[in-house]
């Protein structure tokens, strides 16, 4: 076994090795990976929504490249509530429906109101067995949607939030 430790070739080949696998591993990606492309006009595009969207967190944010889209959720009432999507970049409509996953929903979306460029904003009832959220937007002549759990609108934490 002492003889193998001698010999000059195999010693050299312990420490290259490694180097090349690296360079192997950074090579593939570069070689196989999606090259990012910006968004063109009248095409559409999903927003991924993130770990926040999960839980009862009061805010979902979806994102898609550099477009970074935060909803959040206020109680009003049991039932209704208010929505707020905010994004850094300018945002020309805005249409949002709750739904139900398990029967055939025919509602219409609902126009949100702007309140501002980046800012938009609504008041609208949600009943308890609506679960999933569809979020669509005008964003630079494009359009961006999202689908999503509604798990997110009640906040929930293991303090008082009287603190606060």
């Amino acid at each position: 076994m002492l003889y193998l430790l001698k010999n000059k070739h195999l010693i050299l080949a312990m420490f290259i090795t490694p180097v090349l696998a690296i360079l192997a591993y950074f090579a593939t990606d570069y070689i196989v990976a999606e090259k990012p492309q910006m968004a063109q006009q009248g095409e559409v595009y999903k927003l991924a929504a993130n770990s926040n969207c999960r839980y009862q967190s009061g805010a979902c944010t979806l994102k898609n490249g550099d477009i970074e889209v935060n909803v959040r959720a206020q109680r009003i009432e049991n039932n209704q509530l208010e929505l707020i999507v905010n994004s850094d970049l300018e945002i020309q409509s805005a249409l949002i429906l709750f739904v139900n996953d398990k029967e055939n929903n025919k509602s219409k979306p609902v126009a949100m109101k702007a309140e501002s460029e980046n800012s938009w904003k609504i008041k609208l009832n949600k009943n308890a067995d609506e679960n999933t959220l569809r979020l669509a937007l005008g964003i630079g002549g494009s359009l961006y949607y999202a689908e999503t759990s509604a798990v997110f609108i009640d906040y929930k934490t293991s303090f008082s939030q009287d603190n606060f």
